[in-house]
C-alpha cells in the first residue's frame, strides 16, 4: 500500500500535516493500551509500535503503516486536500526517535528491567499524546534544531564567518 509521496518544487517529499497527528493518536492508543495491560500482551503492543516506527524510519513515510491508514481514511471519507504540507524529514526523524526509545523499552523488557521498559514506553506515549493533542512534535523540533546547527557550520565543522559566534 506504500507509494510515492507528493513532492514540492525542489523535488523533496512532502506530507499532509494531518498525517503525523493521526499517526500519533494511533501510537497513543497502542502504547496507552500497552501500559494498562502490561505483561506479554503489553509487550507485544510495544513490539508492534516498534515495528511501525522501524518501517517509517527505514523505508520512509510512504510505507508508514499509520500513514497508509491515514491516506486510506482520507480518501474513503473524502477529507479533501491537505490544509498545508510539510517536508518528510522532520516527521521521519521523529519516527527514528520513537524507534530509539522503543528499542530501549524492548531491550529493558528482555533484560528483565520491566520498570525501565514501561518508563521508556511512557515517554513515547507522552510525546505521542502531545503531538496528537496539540500538534507539537518534539522530534520534529529536535530535527530543526540540528538542521540549524549544521547550517551554521562550514565543512570543517567550525562556525562560519558572520554566524554570530567567534
Amino acid at each position: 500500500m506504500g507509494r510515492q509521496l507528493t513532492t514540492d518544487e525542489q523535488g523533496d517529499a512532502v506530507i499532509d500535516v494531518r498525517g503525523p497527528r493521526f499517526g500519533a493518536a494511533l501510537t497513543t492508543v497502542v502504547l496507552g493500551l500497552a501500559l494498562v495491560i502490561q505483561g506479554p500482551v503489553g509487550i507485544a503492543l510495544v513490539t508492534w509500535q516498534w515495528l511501525a516506527f522501524a518501517v517509517s524510519t527505514v523505508a520512509g513515510l510512504a510505507w508508514s503503516p499509520y500513514g497508509n491508514l491515514f491516506r486510506f481514511v482520507k480518501a474513503r471519507f473524502d477529507l479533501g486536500p491537505p490544509p498545508e504540507t510539510e517536508p518528510e524529514g522532520p516527521p521521519r526523524f521523529a519516527q527514528a526517535c520513537g524507534l530509539a526509545v522503543a528499542t530501549v523499552a524492548l531491550v529493558a523488557f528482555a533484560a528483565g528491567a520491566t520498570t525501565v521498559g514501561w518508563v521508556a514506553t511512557g515517554v513515547v506515549l507522552a510525546l505521542s499524546a502531545l503531538l496528537a493533542l496539540t500538534g507539537l512534535c518534539i522530534g520534529c523540533e529536535l530535527y530543526l534544531v540540528g538542521h540549524r546547527l549544521r547550517a551554521g557550520r562550514g565543512r570543517t565543522g567550525q562556525p562560519t564567518a558572520g554566524d554570530g559566534s567567534a
